[in-house]
C-alpha cells in the first residue's frame, strides 16, 4: 500500500508544487491514500502523461478524478479550503479533463466521498458549485458520492452543474431521492465493499423501482463504490452482474 496509486497521486505527480505526503486511511476502508501537500502553491499540469489512460484500455473509456471538494478537504497545508477548491478546479482538474477528453475518455467520474461521509457546511455549497462550473464542458461529468447517505443533500446535489449524480444505494434510501430528476442518476446498486454477490432479480427490481419513482433524465447502473477494494475474481463477478442488470432493465424501461 505504500506505493498505492490513489485517486490523488497522478495529479500530484503532474503538478510538481504539490507532493504526496502522509498516509491517511481511505475513510472507513482498509486502504490508504497519501494526502496531497500544498507547498509552493499550485502550478498548471506539466507531466500530462501521468493522468492519461494506458493505450491498452478499451473504448469507451471512463476517467476517475477527485472532486474539487474532496481534493480541497483531503489536502494538507491549506489555509482557505474553499478558495483552494476553486483554484484546484481551474488550474489542475479542468486541464486534466481537457487532456482526458482529447485521449478518448468519454465520461469523467468525479469521486466525492467526503461530502456524504463528513458532510458539508452551508457556506461551502456556492464555492463547490463554482468549482464544478469550471469543470463542466464538453466531456460529461458524473459526481459520485460513495460511503454515506446522500439523502439529506439531494435537493442541492440536483442543482449542481454536472450531467449525473451517483448515489450509494447501500447507504441511501431511494425514498430520499424524490422524483422528476432533470439530470442523470448513476444508481450504485452493487456493493463494492462486500464480497457477497447480489441477487440478479433483487437488483433488477431495485433499478425498476428507481426508474419508476425517481424518473431521472438518464439512468445508469453501477457499483456503489470503486471495486478495487475487492478480490479481482469477486470484482469481475460484480461487473458481469451489472451487465446482466442493465440488459434486463433496458428491455423493460424506455431509454
Amino acid at each position: 500500500m505504500l506505493r498505492w496509486q490513489d485517486v490523488f497521486r497522478p495529479l500530484v505527480e503532474a503538478s510538481p508544487p504539490l507532493r504526496a505526503h502522509t498516509l491517511v486511511r481511505w475513510f472507513d476502508n482498509n486502504a490508504f491514500y497519501r494526502a496531497p501537500e500544498v507547498g509552493g502553491g499550485i502550478a498548471p499540469l506539466t507531466r500530462v502523461e501521468a493522468i492519461l489512460p494506458d493505450p491498452m484500455v478499451p473504448r469507451p473509456r471512463v476517467a476517475t478524478l477527485p472532486s474539487p471538494y474532496l481534493f480541497s478537504r483531503a489536502a494538507i497545508g491549506v489555509a482557505d479550503r474553499n478558495a483552494f477548491m476553486i483554484e484546484v478546479a481551474g488550474a489542475i482538474l479542468r486541464p486534466a479533463i481537457e487532456q482526458l477528453g482529447r485521449n478518448d475518455c468519454e465520461l469523467i467520474h468525479l469521486q466525492e466521498p467526503w461530502l456524504p461521509y463528513f458532510g458539508i457546511g452551508a457556506a461551502d455549497w456556492a464555492p463547490f458549485q463554482e468549482a464544478l462550473g469550471l469543470l463542466h464542458g464538453t466531456t460529461p461529468l458524473v459526481l459520485f458520492l460513495p460511503y454515506g447517505d446522500a439523502g439529506p443533500h439531494v435537493d442541492r446535489l440536483r442543482r449542481l452543474p454536472v450531467d449525473a449524480i451517483g448515489i450509494d444505494l447501500v447507504e441511501t434510501d431511494v425514498a430520499e431521492l424524490g422524483g422528476g430528476w432533470e439530470i442523470g442518476l448513476a444508481a450504485g446498486c452493487v456493493n463494492g465493499r462486500s464480497s457477497l454477490i447480489e441477487s440478479l432479480d433483487d437488483t433488477v427490481d431495485l433499478i425498476h423501482h428507481v426508474a419508476r419513482s425517481v424518473k431521472p433524465a438518464r439512468l445508469f447502473v453501477t457499483a456503489n463504490s470503486d471495486l478495487e477494494l475487492l478480490p479481482t475474481a469477486i470484482a469481475e463477478q460484480k461487473v458481469r452482474l451489472l451487465g446482466e442488470v442493465a440488459k434486463h432493465v433496458r428491455a423493460k424501461v424506455p431509454a
